[in-house]
């Protein structure tokens, strides 16, 4: 089997597993996201952190942020740390900054966290743990998969405002976590859509899209547009993890298309005092529950002025899509106006 015949058996693959027919249902939505994503991120560059923080001294940080959200994360994530079991088990694995970081909290509940020593690590352990507090029990609600990284990257957003705060750390170096969340959401939106495009070339090609129909595509779009650069440099690499795993990868990166979006929008509401960290809980507490369904996480959620949710429904409306776009700028403009900071 050639590449184009992985390629093409790659999206069949997705378009007859039945476990994608939710994210399939709600991709149009989640493609006008990702165009936020794409037509409000500033030009970024990676950022390397360089000063030197032992691992004691990020769990007590976590400690203290999660105390000033709500004591009662602080007191779980003590006694996760101290717990022995297997199930709520957290093991620390020292890696090279230069390594893959591949900390997760898997289907057992056991916590893995890769750390480097650096400030990253604060935002690792903080994440992770947030993952750990609202992990999803009901794999079957598709609300629980759109939204499981919007209380996590909440929480990183959240942090780098603790630290501003509270820590001497240089301001440069504390908001890098915001600035590589930004240019790795942007890498997640191109993905999206490029995912999105190839399901129509599949369609309109009946069902194999060659070498040429992709070349063709690539010719006809806009050579001075975002997308036709990002296409250009990462399409290859984007083709190459589908043709690798078998599947379309849209149901992973659209979470954080719209884990950031939502996150950035939840993020300013509580800059602005118009939510608090109660609200935050709550949302957590609705993805951790283990028995709701799509439709009652739905009415649940619908209590919290959440953008993408309305009624009861998956809402993207104009106005919707506005206040998602307009809190998102206002999370990267920090990048755009200190571009010298940042070079």
């Amino acid at each position: 089997m050639n590449y184009y015949e992985k390629l093409n058996k790659a999206i069949k693959n997705t378009l007859e597993d039945r476990h994608f027919s939710d994210q399939l249902h709600y991709f149009d939505e989640v493609v006008l996201l990702a165009k936020i994503i794409i037509e409000n991120t500033p030009s970024l560059v990676k950022e390397e952190y360089s000063s030197f923080v032992p691992l004691d001294t990020s769990l007590a940080i976590v400690g203290d942020f999660f105390h000033g959200i709500k004591k009662e994360y602080a007191t779980e994530f003590q006694a996760l740390l101290q717990e022995k079991s297997d199930e709520n088990s957290v093991s620390f694995h020292k890696i090279e900054k230069n390594e893959k970081d591949c900390s997760l909290v898997n289907d057992k509940g056991e916590v893995k966290i890769d750390y480097t020593k650096m400030l990253n690590d604060s935002f690792t352990i903080a994440h992770e743990m947030t993952h750990k507090f609202s992990q999803e029990k009901n794999h079957h609600s598709i609300i629980k998969q759109f939204l499981g990284e919007m209380p996590t990257i909440t929480m990183e957003f959240l942090l780098e405002d603790y630290l501003l705060e509270h820590t001497d750390y240089k301001e440069e170096e504390i908001r890098i976590r915001k600035k590589n969340r930004l240019l790795e959401t942007y890498d997640d939106a191109g993905a999206v859509l490029l995912e999105n495009t190839l399901l129509k070339l599949y369609q309109q090609n009946n069902g194999q899209i060659t070498q040429d129909v992709l070349l063709h595509y690539l010719d006809s779009m806009d050579k001075n547009s975002k997308l036709y650069e990002l296409f250009s440099t990462r399409g290859e690499h984007y083709l190459n993890e589908i043709v690798e795993n078998g599947t379309l990868l849209f149901a992973k990166r659209e979470r954080y298309v719209i884990g950031t979006l939502c996150a950035s929008c939840f993020h300013q509401k509580m800059k602005n005092q118009e939510a608090n960290g109660e609200e935050l809980s709550y949302i957590m507490a609705v993805l951790g529950h283990s028995d709701n369904t799509t439709e009652e996480d739905l009415k649940a959620l619908s209590k919290l002025d959440i953008p993408l949710l309305k009624n009861g429904q998956v809402d993207l409306s104009e106005e919707t899509r506005l206040q998602l776009a307009s809190a998102y700028q206002k999370e990267s403009e920090e990048f755009s106006l200190s571009k010298k900071t940042f070079k």
